[in-house]
């Protein structure tokens, strides 16, 4: 992957919002990391909605998650999780009332769970996973989803979970990295609709191979991207020229823990969407994820293979999604990423995704050619 990196000066990240704006909160995941901590709040309480049995056998790998209202992407995303080799999928319905619950109560590997609590109060979910994790997961390698997206990795076709853990245990790791990929049909608003239990990848088969930017910083994971899709089709907006200094000075900073000294700024307008996270980790006690999976304390040990997070937001229901998410506010900084997307959206309701260097996904390998998954040597002796 050509990762779209450049110097540090105001007029280049002026020219290029894309290329160069930093990840979405990282004001935010700066403080969370470096300011004194404040005392931690409780976990949430838990209400266990269904009633089967919770036995795990000894090396039963569990999925965790939030959804609200999936049940347009429930079905392919328990199948593909399935087939990758999750034994037990623990999911937290947040007041859902599209036929998601009743779905997922009548699925005979999935536990189903809720919690009274505001989303707007669980830091993007982060909260809520890492206490549904901490109860009945302790000790266990866990995969840690949305519902709109799929995990991948290097040699996912024929590697199983199960392997894949008990390789990352053989090297010392304790969790695995992945990068959110947008996936996209052609065009965004057009006629074709995507119906539940089709194959999601089929309908999205396209992903950016080149709008990425690598960023550092304090907290974990050091190296994190942001860019992709997202960025390209709502994020294009060149910055005024001292936004643009002051961009390029947090990033100068950042990775030294400098860049909460700077004056607040209000740059969330020019922040597209941070990409990078932690979805599987051996869950060991005291860890859990802060900014809705994109952090995760305390630090672990990555493996030296690296999967992605195939991510499918572009289907009929964005529209909705967005004008949701802005009317109740919940997510980061009042929802101020899905008004950046309905500002486009208001513009054109329909356009084409699409552009010249998009690339049809066929497999995990697609992904390690453009530089968007890696592995080691010793990771390819072992898949062999």
């Amino acid at each position: 992957m050509r990762l779209l990196a450049r110097a540090a000066t105001g007029g280049q990240v002026a020219r290029n919002a894309e290329q160069g704006s930093i990840g979405r909160g990282q004001a935010a995941l700066s403080l969370l990391t470096l300011l004194p901590r404040a005392k931690r709040r409780p976990d949430p309480v838990i209400h266990r909605i269904d009633n089967r049995p919770l036995d795990f056998s000894a090396d039963e790998i569990v999925a965790v998650g939030k959804l609200r209202n999936e049940m347009l992407r429930l079905p392919d995303f328990l199948r593909h999780h399935r087939r990758l080799g999750v034994g037990r999928f623990l999911a937290i319905d947040d007041r859902s009332d599209d036929g998601t619950r009743a779905f997922l109560l009548d699925q005979p590997d999935v536990h189903v769970f809720e919690i009274r609590e505001p989303f707007s109060e669980s830091r993007g979910g982060a909260r809520w996973t890492s206490a549904l994790l901490n109860q009945f997961a302790p000790g266990r390698w866990a995969l840690t989803l949305d519902a709109d997206e799929l995990f991948v990795y290097p040699g996912c076709e024929t590697f199983d979970l199960r392997s894949l853990c008990r390789y990352l245990e053989s090297t010392g790791a304790d969790c695995m990295t992945a990068e959110m990929v947008d996936m996209y049909p052609r065009w965004l608003g057009g006629p074709d609709r995507y119906r539940a239990g089709e194959s999601l990848v089929a309908f999205c088969p396209y992903f950016d191979s080149d709008t990425y930017v690598k960023r550092r910083r304090r907290g974990f994971p050091t190296n994190y991207l942001v860019g992709g899709a997202r960025a390209r089709l709502f994020y294009n907006e060149p910055m005024p020229p001292k936004i643009a200094f002051y961009d390029a000075l947090s990033q100068l900073l950042e990775p030294y823990g400098l860049a909460r000294l700077l004056p607040a700024i209000d740059i969330t307008r020019w922040q597209p969407p941070l990409l990078t996270k932690v979805p599987l980790a051996r869950w060991l006690p005291g860890r859990r994820y802060i900014a809705a999976g994109h952090v995760m304390a305390p630090p672990g040990k990555a493996g030296d293979v690296t999967g992605a997070l195939l991510h499918f937001k572009f289907l009929h229901d964005f529209t909705d999604k967005v004008a949701i998410a802005i009317r109740e506010g919940n997510y980061y900084l009042g929802s101020v990423e899905y008004k950046r997307y309905a500002e486009r959206l208001d513009q054109d309701r329909s356009f084409e995704l699409i552009y010249p260097k998009s690339l049809i996904y066929q497999s995990s390998d697609d992904l390690v050619r453009c530089g968007l998954m890696s592995f080691s040597p010793a990771y390819q002796a072992a898949t062999r």
